[in-house]
């Protein structure tokens, strides 16, 4: 491809843009019935920076088009180097899986990706990116503290991340916000697996009930909504909707509780900021013993390091996803009505976040090519070469890299 200069560059799009600008809207007030007209709490992309810079006579558009730097699609390092000078001198990462991302166009590439920070600690970065018009084509590249004109140091005091490429340098701060405990008690058998900041916007608190291996994300109620909510037609079961995300809550009333019960189907397909919280549990968390707990199919995948990166998938992790995906609304709310049960316990809302890789095994033939469609839908996207003998996916071409969409046993064996 040929090197080209973009335009522009929206710096964290997704995530530093997350609650939709920040501006004023009519919000259910969590702890109670009022309904206030209250300015969301999440602040536009890094906008006090910006602000900083428009008093200094710099623009916004200036700040963020200013670099000028050739980047070419296959080079992920002027990607980064693009990246980094058009952020604000002092940038923060909001979602809680440490990722600062970004969207800007190249040449006929819509470039949509982030740069990680999930391994600050060891001095190192990685970049991931996709041709947003044509998802298959991913780039990822890993770099490392003093080699290819990289500098990364990690303050452990401040949480703060200096970043430096061909000698223009950022201050990256890993956000914080979403580690407060939780005012709601627990109940018997649970346990706080961490706090959560969605690249939507939403902080929420992912738990894990012993009893029945069952996870789920449960609405932060302190901190403000990102968006609106409508309350969903049924009589039975009170159900919300985000009105941009398409977030599904049911509030449980024993607990007075908002769980995270569905995630639109459109979202997740095509990738965006309201594709669920899956990929933004915190990178360093030492859950391998309640990953193998829940989901017993990780052994048989080769393992888990303490984190929950699989052993034998470089750059894969298990995705925590109890929640379901749904196409129809109402649809989903009368399916609802017959999930969500009057029960003392998280049993009131568990058949609303099963998860049926909780229970996956590998089938016989697994090593061969031979998995069905109908036993891998719950098992890791974007799988493609050697490891796609062993896995499955939701086989559709835009999260399925490398494989016809919907295959079926005869079109997926390795061996055809």
């Amino acid at each position: 491809m040929s090197e080209c200069a973009p335009k522009f560059a929206l710096l964290g799009l997704l995530g530093l843009a997350a609650a939709g600008g920040g501006c004023a809207a009519r919000l259910e007030r969590v702890g109670g019935a009022d309904v206030a007209a209250v300015r969301s709490a999440v602040p536009e992309f890094n906008e006090e920076a910006l602000r900083r810079e428009a008093a200094a006579g710099i623009t916004p558009a200036q700040a963020v088009a200013r670099p000028g730097i050739p980047v070419s699609f296959d080079d992920p390092l002027s990607v980064l180097a693009f990246v980094v000078a058009s952020a604000p001198e002092r940038a923060v990462v909001y979602p809680s899986e440490r990722y600062y991302y970004y969207t800007f166009p190249a040449g006929p590439r819509m470039v949509s990706g982030n740069i990680r920070f999930s391994d600050v600690e060891r001095g190192v970065i990685s970049v991931g990116y996709f041709d947003a018009h044509h998802q298959p084509d991913i780039r990822t590249r890993e770099f490392e503290d003093g080699k290819d004109g990289v500098r990364v140091r990690f303050r452990e005091d401040s949480r703060e991340v200096l970043l430096a490429v061909g000698g223009i340098e950022r201050t990256f701060v890993l956000d914080q916000e979403a580690f407060e405990a939780p005012v709601f008690p627990l109940l018997e058998g649970e346990e706080l697996v961490s706090g959560i900041r969605d690249e939507s916007g939403y902080f929420l608190h992912l738990i894990y009930w012993r009893p029945e291996r069952a996870f789920y994300y449960v609405l932060n109620p302190t901190k403000p909504l990102p968006e609106t909510w409508s309350r969903g037609g049924s009589a039975r079961v009170e159900v919300w909707w985000g009105d941009r995300s398409r977030f599904c809550f049911v509030r449980e009333p024993r607990t007075g509780r908002f769980i995270l019960v569905g995630v639109h189907q459109g979202e997740i397909r095509r990738n965006t900021r309201y594709d669920g919280p899956f990929d933004q549990v915190p990178p360093n968390l030492p859950i391998r013993a309640m990953l193998e707990e829940a989901y017993p199919y990780v052994v048989d995948a080769g393992g888990l390091d303490d984190h929950g990166n699989f052993l034998k998938l470089h750059g894969q992790r298990v995705a925590i996803s109890p929640y379901q995906e749904y196409v129809s609304g109402p649809q989903f709310e009368s399916l609802l009505e017959d999930m969500i049960q009057d029960a003392p316990t998280p049993r009131a809302w568990t058949r609303a976040t099963y998860e049926s890789k909780r229970d996956w095994r590998p089938p016989v033939a697994a090593g061969t090519g031979a998995h069905v469609r109908s036993v891998s839908a719950a098992w890791p996207a974007n799988h493609w070469g050697p490891t796609s003998r062993l896995w499955g996916a939701d086989h559709q071409g835009v999260v399925s890299s490398k494989w016809p969409p919907n295959h079926e046993l005869e079109s997926s064996r390795a061996d055809r």
